[in-house]
């Protein structure tokens, strides 16, 4: 009976060994997929983005009309609603983003999105940038004040300096937009080290062109 017993036990612990260490290939393997493709977006990313600045600068040779120009875009992948619009530089961190059109989530999972409803990239107004806390816009934690922000955009790259800094309860507080000069609002869900997803406070940086 106790060998029977015994016999029982070490099928069963055999049993729990390969569920758990299949478990855990099965983890490391979904883990390695998540990167792997956010490693590849990027690339398609860039490559999109550097696409879009050859034929814009071919336009320019061209001297295409200006409304022509503004409408070379090229997505990254062909389903992908959503394409690159600028570059976000910021060198004391070693950050280089490339921005994608509109700040739905589907643009947040892959980079920092603009807000339609803002100003466009480097032109008068307010250009608004939103992305995750956890990931692109995590060292907006560690921005501080006069350090520089570079917007690339396919005519140019403007340089802005970081003003303030400012905590906001997304369900109160409302942007005032300003019209008389270049200003890039940079926005991120606050705190940041919380666990807890969909909350209503915002992180933002406010930096002027200079």
């Amino acid at each position: 009976m106790c060998k029977l017993f015994n016999r029982y036990a070490r099928n069963l612990t055999t049993i729990i060994i390969v569920i758990l260490f299949s478990t855990s290939l099965w983890q490391l393997a979904s883990a390695g997929w998540i990167q792997g493709k956010a490693i590849i977006a990027q690339r398609l990313l860039n490559h999109s983005w550097d696409k879009t600045m050859i034929d814009h600068g071919k336009s320019n040779v061209k001297k295409v009309k200006a409304a022509n120009q503004k409408a070379i875009t090229h997505k990254p992948w062909p389903w992908a609603d959503t394409w690159p619009v600028a570059k976000l530089i910021v060198p004391q961190h070693h950050i280089e983003q490339i921005i994608l059109a509109g700040d739905s989530g589907n643009s947040l999972a892959f980079g920092p999105g603009h807000s339609f409803t803002s100003a466009a990239p480097n032109s008068a107004g307010t250009t608004v940038i939103s992305a995750h806390r956890d990931t692109h816009f995590q060292f907006l934690k560690d921005l501080k004040t006069n350090e520089e922000i570079f917007i690339q955009t396919a005519d140019k790259t403007l340089t802005y300096q970081v003003y303030d800094t400012q905590v906001v309860d997304s369900r109160r507080f409302k942007l005032q937009p300003v019209s008389d000069r270049k200003t890039l609002v940079l926005v991120t869900c606050y705190p940041f080290d919380s666990l807890e997803t969909g909350g209503t406070l915002r992180f933002l940086v406010y930096a002027a062109a200079t």
